[in-house]
């Protein structure tokens, strides 16, 4: 009967001290769920620690995921994939393992708002993949270690090649070797006018100031281009969130043109600037 006792109060004791880590999005539980690592196969906001503390990979492609709260407590994780996802932030800070990352968005939702991506405690990551991230306007990867990193951020809309339209700097370890495009910056590849910096806090280069850039935003009636240097004829389309093309003209720009958006929803938009070579800008702007 004492023994009979002991085991049970052990019992007690052992699951009242097991580690929870909090999972509010359940979508990011459910998914956990499908994939076995979730043990308890519940819907309640939480996993045991122990359940997720040694996963190596984690897929959650395309599963409409919000929020990563809890990805801070996969210490082993190595490889990540959050393609089409509904992200609107991301932080690895606390997955040092991590070798791998995959954040794609789709190109017709632009699902994937991430701002900033700061990877300078990712010393073992070998891998940043993600297209089309078109909200990006921070990326730091000055982590010590970009000898073993590969970046490429390609950008693609409606079937054709464009830029990352936020994205100006990115931050690494060696500045001037990256805008050599030594090694291994050779490898890179990012889908904007933008430079390397060890610090994006200081100064603007000048490939950043010779793009177009964009005002009022948000814009009520009109919405002015503006470049410094830049002259010639602009064919500029204007296109939903969703993707669908709502306006195209052709212009002669001189610095600065002035674009008609009056007749605009409220809403987030793309403004597409092709110039006469071909090259491609997309701006986003939001009409109030």
């Amino acid at each position: 009967m004492k023994t009979l006792l002991y085991i049970l109060l052990f019992s007690i004791g052992a699951s009242s001290f097991a580690q929870i880590t909090y999972i509010p999005d359940s979508l990011f539980e459910q998914a956990l769920i499908d994939l076995g690592i979730d043990s308890d196969g519940t819907i309640n906001g939480q996993v045991l620690t122990s359940d997720i503390e040694s996963v190596i990979v984690l897929d959650l492609d395309h599963r409409g995921i919000q929020d990563l709260t809890g990805l801070e407590d996969f210490a082993a994780l190595e490889i990540l994939d959050v393609d089409g996802s509904q992200l609107t932030s991301l932080d690895v800070s606390n997955n040092i393992q991590l070798k791998e990352l995959y954040c794609s968005s789709d190109s017709a939702g632009f699902n994937m708002m991430i701002a900033s991506l700061y990877l300078s405690n990712n010393v073992n990551l070998e891998l940043l993949y993600g297209e089309n991230l078109i909200f990006l306007e921070s990326l730091n990867v000055k982590n010590g270690n970009n000898t073993i990193l590969t970046v490429n951020l390609p950008c693609f809309f409606e079937g054709e090649l464009c830029e990352l339209p936020e994205l100006n700097c990115v931050m690494v370890d060696d500045e001037v070797a990256a805008t050599k495009k030594e090694a291994p910056y050779s490898r890179w590849f990012i889908a904007a006018d933008y430079y390397y910096s060890e610090d994006c806090t200081l100064g603007v280069n000048s490939l950043a100031q010779q793009q177009f850039s964009i005002h009022p935003n948000p814009a009520k009636n009109e919405l002015f281009l503006n470049s410094n240097g830049k002259t010639g004829n602009l064919n500029i389309k204007i296109f939903s969130i969703e993707g669908r093309l709502l306006s195209t003209q052709n212009l002669k720009f001189e610095r600065q043109a002035s674009l008609d958006v009056s007749t605009l929803s409220k809403g987030v938009y793309f403004l597409n600037i092709e110039e006469e070579n071909g090259n491609t800008s997309i701006k986003k702007f939001i009409k109030k």
